[in-house]
């Protein structure tokens, strides 16, 4: 599976068991319910279909619920529309019902004149000429057609609708219920918006992640405490391109991106991904270059939204991420690692550590032993090209940790919670074919582990039972043991032999110290030396083993 993970939307074309079995074979890592589009009870039964598909299927996938938040829109017209032609003046207002356009919110406070109202998703703009009471005088600036009920946006002012509204409430008192993972919020346009949904949620008993949905101008220009204050970024650029210019989109959404990496703060990039697989049954090229361009800019995750709810290829929609995803990733992308993170100082700069032994030293896996997540979250951040296994002894933590970039949740039985012996772990997921004889994995956890949470701790552990050690020069082999007169292609020998013919083996064991002037013979002729060595058992020929030369070591396979 690719390191970055990809949302879809539920909706009519997906809700089926069969449908998500095949989306979750392809790498889908988190189910996004708008609310905007369902009734009470819906998420109770996603979570109850969910919950089926993760035990059937050993995932982790979470549920996301989009919250549709307070919205700015039109009122009611007498035919269900009306005709706007340019350069004609209308009167908006909230409690004037004889006006043109009527709201359901009052904003003469947040405007003033030259203001420009947008309506429509952004197709027909009017600047206003004046504000008197409720009554907002206006010129339109385009023709076209409004309907009942139709978004207004006012790019660049803050508009105090509130955070969360009564509807907002049921489906989040559903959502816990659920145990659902992440709460998205609509319209986000300053940290306080996140601090209300955060203090409601942590009231009502929960601790699930908060998703800021950065669809404002306003938003967008307090995108860096906004950052702060959240759990991820959501680059919505939907009504993001009615806020701002479209040129300016693709830059934004860079500029968002950068902000929320240099905090170590994930991100989703949403909209219109792979719009025309809601009809057809494969992206466009522009489609796939956009898709392209987000992992290039460094997001966490790719969503779906009517490809998956509405379309015709959910499946389909899910594996063409998957497999652009897994091919830029290929190339073995190099990205900035995070300025600064709020939280454990410690635990960033033993990360930091970690990545500098990665890019030295030969480094199959990576293993987080985390209590909170925390320690996954900050790895994932630094971008190791390494699969990051967060070993966790809770499902619900797993499947929120499953959105981070690069990361497998991994659950444990809750004893693990009481062993200090590291190996037992590592046993654990042996058992599991996470790890394999002859790997080398980093560990990184707090002491003891799983317990009381905090990162302080950081091991390289090579994989299989010990055999011994010594100092090796050339590459990592595996193999097996010759003693002299068998068939194995790794040679043990007590010492150097002038006559011998080492160039037969891939590999040579000594007991002994070599000279200089022997090391070169062996590396010139490509071949593995370990000298110096010293066994914790007897050796026979034939054993398969490996060896690793970034420490020496050798293991049983």
């Amino acid at each position: 599976m690719p390191k970055t993970k990809i949302v879809a939307t539920i909706g009519p074309a997906s809700f089926n068991e069969n449908i998500l079995k095949n989306m979750a074979r392809k790498g889908l890592s988190v189910i996004r319910i708008n609310t905007a589009h369902i009734e009470p009870g819906y998420i109770l039964s996603v979570s109850k279909l969910l919950n089926k598909i993760n035990s059937d299927l050993n995932t982790k996938i979470g549920i996301m619920v989009d919250l549709k938040g307070p919205e700015l829109r039109t009122g009611l017209f007498k035919s269900g529309y009306i005709n706007i032609e340019a350069g004609k003046n209308y009167v908006i207002s909230s409690a004037n019902t004889n006006a043109d356009i009527t709201l359901n919110h009052d904003i003469t406070k947040y405007i003033d004149e030259e203001t420009v109202i947008a309506i429509n998703d952004g197709k027909i703009h009017f600047k206003v000429l004046s504000v008197k009471d409720n009554d907002i005088t206006t010129t339109a600036l385009d023709s076209g057609i409004i309907h009942d009920t139709s978004r207004v946006n006012i790019p660049g002012r803050y508009i105090d609708l509130g955070t969360i509204t009564e509807r907002d409430k049921i489906f989040i008192g559903e959502g816990i219920k659920s145990e659902a993972t992440f709460y998205a919020l609509s319209f986000v346009q300053q940290k306080e918006n996140v601090y209300d949904l955060q203090d409601y949620i942590y009231e009502s008993g929960s601790s699930a992640s908060i998703v800021s949905k950065i669809e404002t101008k306003k938003g967008y220009d307090n995108i860096e405490s906004i950052v702060n204050a959240s759990d991820f970024i959501m680059v919505a650029r939907g009504d993001l391109g009615v806020e701002l210019p479209l040129k300016e989109v693709a830059m934004a959404q860079k500029k968002i991106i950068m902000e929320s990496h240099r905090k170590a703060v994930p991100t989703i990039v949403a909209t219109q991904m792979l719009e025309s697989m809601v009809n057809a049954d494969s992206p466009t090229r522009a489609e796939v270059s956009d898709v392209t361009n987000a992992i290039l800019d460094d997001t966490d995750a790719l969503m779906l939204s009517e490809e998956t709810a509405i379309g015709k290829y959910p499946v389909e929609a899910v594996s063409y991420l998957s497999d652009i995803s897994e091919f830029v990733e290929s190339h073995k992308l190099s990205f900035s690692e995070p300025e600064t993170i709020f939280t454990d100082r410690l635990a960033f700069s033993i990360s930091l550590g970690l990545r500098r032994i990665v890019e030295g030293v030969d480094i199959n896996s990576i293993i987080a032993l985390t209590k909170s997540g925390h320690t996954a979250r900050i790895i994932s951040s630094i971008r190791p090209e390494q699969d990051i296994y967060a070993v966790v002894t809770s499902e619900n933590l797993a499947k929120a940790l499953n959105l981070l970039r690069g990361v497998i949740p991994v659950v444990v039985p809750k004893n693990y919670v009481n062993s200090n012996n590291i190996y037992d772990i590592i046993n654990e997921l042996s058992s599991k074919n996470i790890l394999r004889a002859g790997q080398k994995t980093i560990v990184i956890s707090g002491s003891p582990s799983l317990i009381f949470g905090g990162t302080n701790d950081i091991k390289v552990l090579n994989i299989g039972a010990f055999l011994g050690r010594g100092y090796a020069v050339g590459k990592s082999i595996k193999g097996k043991i010759n003693t002299g007169n068998g068939s194995g292609n790794i040679l043990i020998a007590d010492s150097y032999d002038k006559n011998a013919e080492y160039t037969k083996f891939d590999a040579v064991i000594f007991r002994s110290c070599v000279s200089e002037r022997i090391k070169d013979y062996f590396i010139n002729n490509n071949i593995t030396l370990v000298y110096n060595t010293e066994f914790s058992s007897n050796i026979m020929p034939d054993m398969e083993i490996n060896v690793d030369s970034d420490t020496g070591i050798i293991t049983y396979i």
